[in-house]
């Protein structure tokens, strides 16, 4: 035994809380058990998805994270936005969480996307 043992157990620490973005969210850890993929619901996670058009997110988001933010607080749930790529016309949000939890702030976004005005296309 050597200097590699002493490094390993260090490694996944800071790796796994500062999940910000695709990388940390929990459906996309595939490899993990409890983390994405169907059978979730043992341990009572609902996930949900919705796409929100590209000039709606804003409205989802609030300024400087405000609405996304008093979601988060009021419901509980986890509600992630993914990056969008290059010239997408939508962004993702998944939510995670009880079904309750992730149920409320499905309608608090969908009434959020819903109130935004549209962007002024001709």
């Amino acid at each position: 035994g050597y200097a590699v043992r002493n490094n390993r157990p260090q490694m996944p620490q800071p790796a796994m809380p500062m999940g910000g973005g695709a990388a940390g969210s929990m459906p996309m850890g595939g490899a993990g058990n409890v983390s994405g993929g169907a059978p979730a619901g043992s341990a009572g996670q609902t996930i949900q998805q919705i796409y929100v058009p590209g000039d709606k997110i804003g409205a989802v988001i609030g300024r400087r994270g405000e609405t996304i933010n008093e979601i988060r607080r009021a419901t509980s749930a986890r509600v992630d936005i993914q990056d969008s790529g290059p010239g997408a016309k939508q962004r993702l949000i998944i939510i995670t969480g009880g079904y309750d939890q992730v149920r409320s702030a499905y309608y608090m976004i969908k009434n959020k996307v819903d109130m935004a005005r549209p962007a002024a296309h001709p």
